[in-house]
């Protein structure tokens, strides 16, 4: 169990979560381990759920979801690359640069420059 506490929207709250591992773990590496997860939600699975919609796809059928998830991923992979503090704030810059991320698919062999 992984247990909560703080401030949210001005208010206390208390939350409690409860995990199942088949490995023997002390606290500390299950902490360690749940932060590595929650890492993982937070600066993917939330990114592309909540800047994307990916949870409400208006494209459905065949494998449109999937290849549009795929694209999620290499602009999101692109922007932390390219050092852009949000998404939002890649999609503005990179919009009109598409030439750039057309080179950073196609040249492998010569290192990209930074923004």
């Amino acid at each position: 169990m992984v247990s909560y506490n703080g401030i949210r929207d001005h208010q206390p709250f208390h939350e409690r979560h409860f995990y199942i591992s088949s490995q023997i773990l002390d606290a500390q590496q299950l902490l360690a381990d749940t932060i590595g997860h929650w890492g993982i939600e937070n600066r993917l699975h939330w990114v592309k759920d909540v800047t994307f919609s990916e949870d409400f796809p208006p494209r459905r059928g065949g494998y449109a979801p999937v290849n549009w998830a795929i694209l999620h991923t290499f602009f999101i992979t692109l922007a932390r690359f390219f050092g852009f503090r949000t998404i939002p704030q890649a999609q503005r810059a990179l919009s009109n640069q598409l030439d750039l991320v057309f080179l950073s698919l196609y040249e492998t062999t010569l290192p990209l420059k930074k923004l």
